[in-house]
């Protein structure tokens, strides 16, 4: 399979130099153009230089975030920035060097020679261009149609100003997922390590999806439906589907998390065959499960997945089908927490969770595992 390459975007701005300044970045698929990452960010009173650094590092985290063997082509109007991250031009400025070592640190980390520079016109960098100056904007509080138009993707990855909330009034409606763990299973009951095994649902899985669906059904407004691809996700999306009129497409990084070697076993035996690997995976969300997957590696794969779904169908509400851990990724990725805070989200099987996000405002939290449409003996 061939590597993956990804097109980076980024551009910087200060309205004095120093003066106001932000910064813009896109990360984009190489083959298909796709919009798969925005950030931007309003940095005070800045040089240009510093705000072009800043919005090179952005990207590049970004990128990182989405697939950090990928090939980078990084594209971007500063000539200074190209030529000195290309080892061409010698870096003589003592507050542009901490930023340049930070460049290729992160640079360096997708491997030796997977990533190059080009310079493009300012004409050519117009989407990177238009996040630099939204950020000004917001941040000088003069907001223009242009720098209100566009994802606000910087409030989904934790980047927003700390105060976008005062004095904000959405211009427009959200784009909504509603995220809907699967129903029960026999693992859910016996409680095992279920991760990217295939236990089907059980019939009291099956009734938790009808009163999901009954639930959609009254409220109205599911416009599309995207599920894990694992059996007992799909189960439950197409019985949403089924009674809602509405094909289920799927994503394959809306899987659980996988547990590797502890698959199908209750936590007592992992307890018994595997203390110390036990031990530190629950003290360090770095560590994986023998042959599994770390809970990092999930909360770059919920927020890559997360600004795919909402960059793909801006305006709608989207019923997302997905398991615990990768929902309460999903929130403690917009709630800026520290990844080891999914320990305290509990996820409910068939519990609703309701994320907003708006075009030109943060991202809001509607509600959280919610489970009144389940009555009280749907529930374990």
């Amino acid at each position: 399979m061939s590597p993956r390459r990804l097109i980076v975007e980024s551009d910087g701005g200060s309205r004095g130099n120093p003066g106001p300044a932000g910064y813009g970045a896109v990360v984009r698929d190489a083959s298909t153009g796709e919009v798969l990452a925005e950030r931007y960010e309003f940095l005070g009173v800045v040089s240009n230089n510093v705000a072009e650094y800043r919005g090179l590092l952005a990207g590049l985290s970004a990128a990182k975030e989405i697939d950090p063997e990928a090939y980078l082509d990084v594209r971007c109007d500063s000539r200074l920035v190209v030529e000195q991250m290309s080892g061409r031009w010698q870096v003589k400025h003592p507050d542009m060097r901490p930023l340049v070592r930070e460049g290729a640190s992160l640079a360096a980390s997708f491997g030796q020679g997977h990533v190059s520079y080009t310079w493009i016109p300012r004409e050519r960098n117009k989407d990177a261009d238009r996040l630099a100056n939204r950020a000004m904007d917001e941040g000088t509080g003069k907001v223009t149609e242009e720098s209100g138009s566009g994802l606000d993707v910087a409030a989904v990855v934790g980047t927003a100003a700390p105060n976008r909330l005062v004095g904000w009034v959405p211009s427009g409606p959200p784009t909504t997922l509603v995220l809907v763990r699967h129903g029960v299973t026999t693992f859910t009951i016996e409680k095992r390590f279920s991760g990217v095994g295939d236990p089907p649902l059980i019939e009291q899985g099956r009734q938790q999806a009808r009163l999901v669906a009954a639930e959609f059904a009254a409220a109205g407004g599911i416009q599309r439906i995207v599920s894990s691809p694992l059996a007992r996700a799909r189960e439950t999306a197409t019985i949403i589907g089924s009674l809602l009129g509405l094909p289920v497409e799927t994503d394959d990084d809306l899987r659980e998390v996988d547990f590797g070697a502890w698959e199908g076993l209750t936590f007592s035996v992992v307890e018994e065959r595997w203390p110390r690997e036990l031990a530190l995976w629950l003290s360090n969300t770095s560590i994986s499960p023998p042959d599994g997957e770390s809970y990092e590696s999930l909360a770059h794969r919920a927020r890559t997945v997360q600004e795919r779904i909402v960059n793909r169908h801006r305006g709608e509400k989207i019923c997302v089908v997905s398991h615990s851990r990768p929902i309460a990724m999903f929130v403690a990725n917009l709630l800026e927490a520290p990844v080891r805070s999914l320990y305290r989200l509990h996820v409910d099987n068939a519990g609703v969770t309701e994320l907003d996000y708006y075009d030109d405002g943060p991202t809001v939290m509607r509600r959280f595992n919610d489970v009144a449409h389940l009555g009280t003996t749907s529930r374990i």
